[in-house]
């Protein structure tokens, strides 16, 4: 497991800045996201070895749109290329 990359994702999440902008963006449903990203990253192997600025900016591209990153929902999802992330809109 990729340890290290998942706590940066988690001090990117923890930076005041950052949760500024995600309650700007998404208000009171701002640390369900964060916290619904976080668990995405923990359950993917391969999304835990992408650098963790290419999670935050994709996370954002979602949270900008007010989707969810749960693939499971079939809205939007992270995913990984190599050591870089990507945010997908997904067809339900």
């Amino acid at each position: 497991m990729a340890n290290t990359n998942l706590v940066a994702l988690k001090g990117y999440f923890e930076n005041d800045a950052v949760k500024k902008n995600l309650r700007a963006m998404l208000g009171q449903k701002a640390q369900g996201f964060a916290t619904s990203v976080l668990s995405v990253v923990n359950n993917n192997k391969l999304l835990q070895n992408a650098d963790p600025s290419t999670i935050y900016s994709s996370a954002m591209v979602a949270a900008s749109l007010d989707l969810p990153i749960n693939p499971n929902l079939g809205f939007a999802a992270i995913v990984p290329y190599g050591r870089q992330a990507q945010c997908q809109i997904m067809s339900r």
